[in-house]
């Protein structure tokens, strides 16, 4: 009698066709994909960390307390941005 982990492990190996393997190339490319990408993010989240210290010294404590939702969600727009576009990359690697 098979475990349920054992059954979805089985399941999941019948659903990869051999055409979703990666040759050594594409492995190479979505890495680097990968890495540009990352470092993509870490320079916006650099921008933005900057711009909001700049702003939380401009503005009083209240106000700024006011709109740090508002500066959490432009940080999540822009990183889920960059990582849509690197997923669609990866995507054209793969097909």
């Amino acid at each position: 009698m098979k475990s349920a982990l054992e059954l979805a492990m089985e399941r999941t190996e019948s659903m990869v066709d051999e055409k979703a393997k990666l040759t050594p190339e594409q492995m190479e490319a979505i890495d680097q994909v990968k890495k540009e990408y990352e470092a993509k993010w870490a320079e916006q989240e650099i921008v933005l960390n900057e711009r909001i210290r700049k702003i939380s010294t401009e503005t009083d404590p209240q106000t700024f307390a006011e709109h740090q939702k508002q500066f959490q969600e432009e940080k999540n727009r822009v990183r889920q941005q960059i990582f849509a576009d690197r997923d669609e990359k990866i995507e054209q690697i793969r097909g």
